[in-house]
């Protein structure tokens, strides 16, 4: 970026007040996003409540440390992934109080699924099959929700690396955390019977020994497919908890037979 491009950065209050701002720059469209001290409180409860329910130490909170170290994790992510041929924004600039990454137009699978469009299955396919390319490659992701996948014109990109899984995990339990909190956030919003969806899934779920450690947290999570499933008054949490279980208890059921 030139000097011009960064003092107009470094003078906005736009990113000190909201953490993130969109600029339009000569290298293109771009993020800001400044350092904050830690992670919200919501999320790291939301991920030990499903881990607690789920029983399964792939779903614990990741630490996220915030601050110039948090940054520093998520450059380094976002380079590695790309260097990996991940599709994640590419970092164009690192200052001390904030980074610049590319931005991509468009709105989250989250708020696309939200809307319940005639797409919605074949949306959550191409998720599926953007984690499956994660996983071919040796990389996992960080939070992968549908919130922090992007449906850009030309497909999907993933976003938000603040912490890194395999500080606390192996590569193997990492993988199995995408398909968890993949599930987890996209199961409950899609109108197709569970036929249809494990058909899906079957397509591109682990397969042979690589599909050993999912099935060993799909047999501790069963219990879940017993949750309620309406959001009212039980909440978000407790019924995609439900739906994503549901869904691999009877994946772990065909397979073993």
């Amino acid at each position: 970026m030139n000097a011009e491009e960064l003092a107009r950065i470094r003078a906005s209050e736009g990113w000190r007040q909201h953490r993130m701002e969109a600029f339009d720059t000569e290298d293109g469209p771009v993020i800001v996003k400044a350092t904050r001290p830690v992670r919200p409180a919501v999320a790291a409860w939301a991920l030990k409540l499903l881990s607690t329910l789920a029983r399964s130490a792939e779903l614990k909170p990741v630490p996220a440390p915030g601050g110039a170290a948090g940054q520093a994790i998520e450059v380094r992510r976002l380079t590695g992934l790309r260097q990996a041929g991940v599709r994640v924004p590419a970092v164009v600039h690192v200052d001390t109080e904030f980074f610049v990454m590319q931005r991509f137009a468009g709105k989250s699978l989250a708020e696309r699924l939200d809307a319940r469009p005639q797409d919605a299955r074949a949306l959550w396919e191409q998720g599926l099959r953007f984690l499956q390319d994660v996983h071919a490659r040796g990389q996992c992701l960080s939070q992968a929700s549908a919130r922090n996948l992007i449906v850009a014109a030309d497909g999907l990109v993933a976003i938000d690396f603040e912490d890194d899984p395999l500080a606390v995990l192996t590569l193997q339990e990492a993988q199995v955390r995408d398909w968890l909190l993949y599930l987890q956030s996209t199961v409950w919003l899609l109108p197709q019977t569970h036929e249809e969806l494990l058909a899906a899934w079957e397509r591109v779920a682990p397969s042979g020994s690589d599909a050993k450690p999912l099935l060993a947290a799909v047999r501790r999570m069963a219990w879940m497919r017993h949750l309620p499933d309406r959001r009212k008054p039980w909440g978000r949490d407790i019924v995609s908890a439900q739906a994503a279980a549901a869904l691999l208890h009877a994946w772990a059921l065909r397979r073993a037979h």
